[in-house]
């Protein structure tokens, strides 16, 4: 028996080595081509791209096409993060980046797509909070409403919904990094996520813009929004990250305490420095 595990196992080295070699000839091509950090956005993105390339194919040529190509377009992305507390008007900014034919990628849609019914994170949930009264309905489905309420109440619970939910998030997130910027060739993308910071996917950017407003106006807009009292707004406020720590991490402010017309010309000067600087790079 331990003379066949052996030559299983040798035969499966000979069939797998090679293509992590060719799939580190990839990763070795794209730090010759950007020299950028190994843990930025594109060297991450262009990485999985070709490690799966490598992996997925028989032959030697084959890998070795899909990893130089991976990281030769991989690295002309530049990943900008998108932040800010709640009801500040971050999606106003989604919004208007989307006017301008800017790819963002937003982690809230992420996030209710993977607590769908069927979906790995979604049974991690009902298993974790199934002995909290009305997060799990009649159907077996959450009630995101009430799982909401009670992650905000206590930061315990809260933590205990991103170990549930953050692995899976975050896989879809370089999954549709690497589907902009290898198959659709954006050479600048948005990561519009409230918890950028808390969650650590501030490092996959290389820059941030924080969208901020006096709290008053913050509360005002939250309790309109949800038709909930000042308590809730309260707590969902004390819930997250002060929007000074945000500010103060932020490459781009953006205040949106008056029109939207300001807002927008705003985020449109932001974007015309964004688009001049990913247009420098040493692979062109």
């Amino acid at each position: 028996m331990g003379v066949s595990f052996s030559h299983a196992l040798a035969a499966t080295l000979r069939q797998v080595l090679p293509k992590i070699a060719w799939a580190a000839w990839g990763i070795a091509v794209g730090i010759a081509c950007d020299r950028s950090a190994w843990y930025s956005a594109r060297f991450l993105s262009a990485a999985a791209a070709s490690m799966a390339g490598a992996l997925a194919s028989g032959g030697a040529a084959s890998p070795l096409l899909v990893c130089t190509v991976s990281f030769v377009m991989g690295s002309r992305l530049r990943v900008v993060g998108l932040t800010g507390g709640i009801a500040v008007g971050k999606s106003s900014v989604s919004e208007r980046l989307r006017q301008l034919k800017i790819p963002v990628i937003d982690a809230d849609q992420i996030s209710h797509s993977v607590l769908r019914k069927g979906k790995p994170a979604h049974t991690k949930v009902l298993k974790a909070f199934a002995k909290h009264p009305g997060v799990v309905t009649t159907d077996g489905d959450i009630n995101r409403r009430e799982l909401r309420n009670l992650v905000f109440a206590d930061k315990a619970l809260n933590r205990l919904l991103k170990k549930c939910t953050h692995p899976a998030i975050r896989a879809e997130m370089l999954w549709q990094i690497a589907r902009l910027s290898l198959w659709e060739g954006h050479p600048l993308v948005v990561l519009d996520s409230p918890l950028l910071f808390e969650s650590g996917s501030a490092v996959l950017c290389k820059c941030v813009m924080v969208v901020h407003c006096e709290q008053a106006a913050q509360v005002a807009r939250l309790r309109n929004r949800d038709s909930c009292s000042e308590e809730e707004a309260a707590k969902a406020l004390s819930a997250q990250m002060p929007q000074e720590a945000k500010m103060a991490r932020a490459d781009v402010c953006l205040g949106n305490d008056g029109l939207l017309s300001q807002l927008h010309a705003k985020v449109d000067l932001a974007c015309r420095g964004l688009a001049a600087e990913s247009q420098k790079h040493v692979w062109r």
